[in-house]
């Protein structure tokens, strides 16, 4: 073979040897089976609960300060009843059902400044009438802000020049003239000792004197049970007057509305006596009486008047029609269509004689017909009932004239 020529033949080939692409078959190893279920699973329950969790409202996070309680594992016994809230003051929504209520409310012991000495004074000097006006000054503020008609027997601190029965009657004048839903007397009690410290609420004579007086006296203990925090409690916390003096307590007495006095809580007491110096916590028992109050009218306010068309003037032997209303109905809403006034409750009396009636539960009117016996002239018609959350009527008496037959 001549020089420069080349045997193809005999040189190597310049291409790659194919890679055999069959591989050899491989079996799996029971236990490698075994781990990828185990794998799935696990993975498919932590799909489960992921959802599941991402489905529930979030947790609150409580972080824990030394020396403060910790609220999810903390017993109750373990909290300080008489630690007190923040001071916030809000407007609940149900204090609504104040609007339009008419109270009267009554600072007691007007003129206390003017008389000296230690009448009715703390262990250091505080006068009582003082934190009593600032308190109901404090209320006025709640009850104004609720849409209530409300007015205040003395606005400031000084003698009004009259004597002692006479103040008396006449601010309890106020009330009657103009028929309050509520004549509220605010005091704090005094005693000989210094330990005594509890709330009690006084209404006048018995509970059948004035039920509705009862019923609101019921809901002002609540309210200011709440907002002082005392450590002491009665047992039975709503009065009758009789237990302080024989014919009762004169506010009271001459009242011809619900009426009721509070004694919050003791002045005579040391360390009560220096809370009630800080206007802080006088807001604080104004707050708690205010709160009362709309849970008071929250439960209906009951009343009943004359029918529309009926006149005052009846004979006897004829019939009286009467529109009660049970303070609930009215309000419109979901169920409040199926309220009644309780008929095993509803009573009607002329000068102490009970007497016979017919009721209508659809349009809420009772028919009583006057004894032909009765005596002519003007009379009170006593229609009393309760609601279905247990108020009674706040203004039973109804005025009529009666004529000869």
């Amino acid at each position: 073979m001549a020089a420069g020529d080349t045997d193809v033949a005999n040189q190597p080939s310049k291409r790659k040897p194919r890679r055999r692409r069959r591989r050899s078959a491989r079996r799996l190893h029971p236990a490698w089976l075994l781990a990828g279920a185990v794998a799935a699973g696990m993975l498919l329950g932590a799909g489960i609960v992921g959802l599941f969790w991402w489905r529930q409202p979030p947790r609150e996070i409580v972080l824990t300060v030394p020396g403060v309680p910790d609220p999810l594992h903390t017993p109750p016994s373990q909290y300080a009843w008489t630690d007190q809230p923040a001071p916030l003051f809000p407007i609940p929504p149900y204090a609504k059902h104040l609007r339009g209520v008419s109270i009267v409310l009554d600072p007691g012991h007007i003129g206390q400044r003017d008389r000296g000495g230690t009448w009715k004074r703390g262990p250091t000097g505080l006068r009582e009438a003082e934190v009593n006006l600032r308190v109901a000054l404090f209320l006025r503020e709640f009850l104004a802000a609720a849409g209530v008609d409300v007015v205040l027997t003395r606005e400031v601190d000084r003698s009004l020049g009259l004597s002692d029965d006479d103040d008396l009657a006449a601010r309890v004048k106020i009330a009657n003239e103009r028929r309050a839903d509520l004549f509220l007397s605010i005091h704090h009690n005094g005693h000989d000792k210094p330990e005594p410290n509890f709330t009690s609420i006084f209404y006048h004579e018995s509970p059948e004197h004035s039920r509705a007086s009862v019923c609101a006296a019921l809901h002002l203990l609540g309210g200011l049970a709440d907002a002082l925090r005392l450590e002491q409690h009665l047992d039975a916390g709503v009065l009758g007057d009789r237990l302080l003096y024989k014919n009762g307590l004169a506010v009271l007495r001459q009242a011809r509305v619900p009426a009721v006095l509070t004694e919050a809580s003791f002045h005579s007491n040391p360390q009560e006596e220096a809370r009630l110096r800080d206007p802080v916590y006088n807001r604080r028992e104004a707050y708690g009486l205010f709160l009362g109050l709309a849970r008071w009218a929250q439960a209906g306010l009951p009343r009943v008047r004359l029918a529309s068309g009926q006149d005052r003037a009846v004979k006897a032997g004829r019939e009286v029609l009467l529109q009660l209303d049970d303070g609930l109905r009215g309000r419109g809403g979901w169920g409040t269509d199926s309220f009644d006034v309780l008929r095993e409750s509803i009573e009607v009396r002329l000068n102490g004689e009970r007497l016979d009636y017919a009721y209508d539960g659809v349009s809420e009117r009772l028919r009583v017909t006057i004894p032909r016996s009765a005596r002519p002239g003007p009379r009170d018609l006593y229609v009393g009932f309760q609601n279905a959350y247990g108020q009674h009527v706040l203004h039973p008496l109804v005025p009529i004239e009666i004529q000869r037959p």
